[in-house]
């Protein structure tokens, strides 16, 4: 029986994507929101012969990137598992999932290839430039104007600041993600709760069983690796002096030297396992199956991130402060559900500043803050779907409440989460950015 209380009282809130002209740096409401991301580069591992693998696969190819990310994705994107056999769970697949993405990172130069997307290199000539650097670190275009001929103390003034600021802080993440249908178990529990009330005669054991087969939907369970570019000032002197070409001084054998390689690498910090999950209604949710996956491995993929940077201080990303209220007690963030925010989070403010010696950029850290009840953003995937499902649900007598689980309850139709200001409400000031400030402890796999 409690087996389907938990089916029958399942339910997920969706996230609305977080939209931004890429122009103005503005969101849809109008706040500034051009700051220095990290890049995030997702890899999925394939196992053609576990349950609905092509569906996983295919929604994981139609997710959005997390927006407080770059999108930094290459080719190629899939590692094929070699252990078609291996059980679902265990350190056995833990092992051959590390011995299948070093074949990955290895066979296919990735980290190369990583370095190569940031400075567009041509693939014809070998020539780089620095309009990526340029538009992500918001470098105008004379400062960030790199050749080869005209080697200067800005030129590598540059490079490290966005070494530190930018190319450093380029991950890749590799999802293993796996199958559950709620949908097969709830129609499963249905027909035994039909029979048995046709055997002795119970129309509660019917009408129970009619409740179950209402519950539709997807459990995906994900384990994420990370891992993260080197970038430090000796692969930097190392890639200006001996692999750098512009389009006006092409060199072959510095062509060649840079294909053939071997200075960059990846660096694995960790692992994380959690999952994602969709519950709806047959009655009152439009998705469809296809749309039902896209929803799951999209939550799934945006938790597992959380649960990273929850373990791994150097994958969290800093937010900028959208607008302070009047009074200065309070100030609005564009992150929510998604980003695991709840009434328990606690983030650190910081006042970011350059380094007159070195022209880097510097966080101090200025404030604290907290969430406020019941002003929590519910930013995620699909969330204005579900809101709207349960009101067409509670329209019609039935109340289907949220999935156990989820971090907390939030409000899809706000467009950022506000916060209390716990500690230093003179000191934030517009440009400050938020980091949150909870950790688990840290446990390298």
């Amino acid at each position: 029986m409690k087996r389907v209380i938990v089916l029958l009282t399942m339910l997920l809130v969706g996230a609305g994507l977080f939209a931004q002209d890429a122009k103005t740096g503005k969101d849809t409401t109008g706040v500034m929101l051009k700051y220095r991301r990290s890049s995030l580069y997702s890899v999925i591992i394939e196992h053609p012969t576990f349950p609905y693998a092509a569906s996983i696969d295919s929604a994981f190819f139609a997710m959005p990137i997390p927006d407080k990310f770059n999108d930094h994705n290459i080719q190629p994107r899939v590692i094929i598992s070699n252990a078609a056999k291996m059980k679902k769970g265990g350190k056995n697949k833990e092992a051959g999932n590390m011995a299948d993405i070093d074949e990955f990172i290895a066979t296919n130069k990735i980290p190369r290839d990583m370095i190569a997307k940031w400075f567009d290199r041509n693939p014809e000539t070998g020539a780089f430039d620095m309009n990526l650097v340029q538009d992500r670190g918001f470098y105008d275009a004379s400062a960030a104007d790199i050749s080869a001929a005209e080697a200067s103390t800005r030129n590598f003034a540059i490079l490290g600041d966005a070494g530190e600021e930018l190319i450093g802080k380029t991950f890749m993440i590799v999802n293993d993600i796996t199958f559950v249908d709620k949908g097969e178990q709830s129609a499963k529990a249905a027909g035994a709760f039909h029979a048995l009330g046709s055997i002795f005669g119970s129309d509660a054991l019917k009408d129970v069983g009619t409740l179950v087969n209402e519950i539709d939907g997807f459990t995906v369970n994900i384990t994420t690796y990370l891992y993260r570019l080197v970038w430090n000032d000796e692969v930097m002197g190392t890639f200006y002096k001996m692999y750098w070409i512009s389009d006006g001084y092409l060199d072959d054998a510095k062509k060649a030297a840079f294909e053939n390689s071997d200075v960059f690498s990846l660096d694995y910090i960790g692992a994380t396992t959690t999952s994602g999950s969709i519950t709806t209604s047959k009655s009152f949710s439009k998705l469809t199956k296809d749309q039902q996956m896209l929803k799951a491995v999209t939550r799934a993929v945006d938790k597992a991130i959380v649960e990273l940077q929850r373990a791994y201080d150097e994958f969290k990303v800093n937010v900028p402060i959208g607008a302070i209220s009047a009074d200065g007690k309070t100030v609005e963030v564009p992150i929510g559900l998604k980003e695991g925010v709840n009434e328990k989070s606690r983030y650190d403010v910081l006042m970011p500043s350059k380094d007159p010696d070195t022209g880097k950029v510097k966080y101090k850290k200025v404030a604290e803050l907290k969430p406020v009840k019941g002003k929590i953003w519910d930013n995620r995937f699909g969330a204005l779907e579900e809101a709207e499902m349960r009101a067409a649900a509670k329209a019609a007598g039935q109340e289907i409440k949220a999935e156990e689980g989820e971090d907390g309850e939030g409000n899809v139709f706000l467009t950022s989460t506000t916060f209390d200001i716990v500690i230093g409400a003179n000191a934030i000031v517009p440009g400050c950015v938020v980091k949150e400030s909870t950790i688990k402890t840290q446990k390298k796999k």
